[in-house]
């Protein structure tokens, strides 16, 4: 049976919804919200990237990694250096105080992923990730051809 155009995109809004919630509540005590999860995790992965590689490598706008960013940078869970070759760029590095709390993010992570595969078979799952992943390039391919 085919899902209908409605049925798909209220289960992706949906699905999206509910990781939020799920990641604002896991992550409260840390004082970062599931937004930020993505930025810092990206940040750890690639020590020395710039606010652009962030923007580039998650698709976000440059506006909303510069929010991002600078609630981290607030929080001491980064830290922002001007980059000597080029002046305009910033470099970004996970702190001290992020390294202690890296793996338990992960966790978090991980734990909302093993909530969303719930009764999947392993070749359930690896279709449901090669789709989803060919759906989000598909949007994000038609968005970036129009602007």
């Amino acid at each position: 049976m085919m899902m209908t155009e409605r049925n798909m995109i209220s289960s992706i809004s949906m699905m999206y919804r509910q990781a939020h919630r799920f990641y604002d509540k896991k992550l409260e005590e840390y004082n970062i919200s599931s937004g930020q999860l993505t930025f810092l995790l990206c940040i750890h992965e690639h020590e020395g990237i710039s606010m652009y590689g962030v923007a580039q490598l998650g698709h976000f706008d440059k506006g909303t990694v510069t929010k991002g960013i600078q609630k981290l940078e607030e929080q001491g869970y980064i830290r922002v250096e001007t980059d000597e070759a080029d002046k305009r760029s910033r470099r970004l590095y996970t702190t001290g105080k992020a390294v202690l709390i890296i793996e338990r993010l992960y966790g978090i992570r991980q734990e909302w992923n093993e909530i969303l595969v719930d009764g999947l078979t392993p070749e359930e799952c690896a279709k449901a990730e090669e789709l989803l992943g060919r759906m989000a390039e598909n949007a994000w391919k038609y968005m970036n051809e129009r602007n």
